[in-house]
């Protein structure tokens, strides 16, 4: 039972290939890569298509619409969604594999960074995703249960995951094991703010800020 590892990209050409690199070291070796660059202006697409033939385009910058068109193309009866500035240990996906192998989860897995604003945040992160769906730039699913519930909401501008969570079917599970999300925002918000973003400003209907 494969893997399919969808990553939706808006202008990441400073992060993604190192992103690449650590899906491309992975131990489990057993899954496609899908990217899909949304509103990319930059050399995301150029950078992509070094690690995967499986490189689309839509128009729209929105990350809904990415991560479902990256499903619609997905072979496979497992289903990654990996942020394109998230990297990973090299025994992520086997991990994850594992747990998906055994029974119908959803869900995501832990966060670890370097600093101490970072670590703390993504400590307290850990905490709470122990208990209920907060992700770290990983989620995973099966692709039956995800066309089940049409997928993630295109209409919102964020807050797709919580809402994609809420509706989910299966039981929630945190893995285990460990990714690596991008501190820039943590460090041009700071600690407090972007953890009441978190915890309060998701459910605001502005458009979500990008930080590069």
């Amino acid at each position: 039972m494969s893997l399919s590892v969808i990553i939706p990209v808006f202008n990441e050409e400073n992060y993604l290939e190192k992103t690449l690199e650590s899906v491309k070291n992975q131990i489990f070796k057993d899954f496609e890569l899908i990217v899909v660059c949304n509103g990319c202006t930059d050399s995301s697409f150029e950078i992509a298509k070094k690690y995967t033939s499986n490189v689309f385009k839509i128009k729209e910058k929105n990350v809904s619409k990415a991560k479902n068109f990256g499903a619609s193309k997905a072979k496979n009866e497992f289903l990654i969604f990996l942020d394109a500035d998230v990297l990973m240990n090299s025994d992520v996906f086997n991990k994850v594999h594992e747990i998906m192998f055994k029974d119908k989860f959803y869900g995501t897995v832990k966060g670890k960074g370097k600093g101490f604003k970072n670590s703390s945040y993504l400590r307290f992160k850990n905490l709470v995703n122990n208990f209920k769906p907060w992700s770290h730039g990983f989620v995973f699913c099966d692709k039956k249960s995800f066309l089940e519930v049409e997928g993630f909401n295109s209409n919102l501008l964020k807050g797709e995951l919580k809402d994609f969570f809420s509706k989910a079917k299966g039981n929630y599970k945190r893995v285990n094991v460990y990714v690596e999300p991008n501190d820039r925002r943590v460090k041009q918000w700071g600690l407090w703010k972007v953890t009441m973003y978190w915890l309060l400003g998701r459910d605001k209907k502005d458009e979500y800020e990008a930080v590069r």
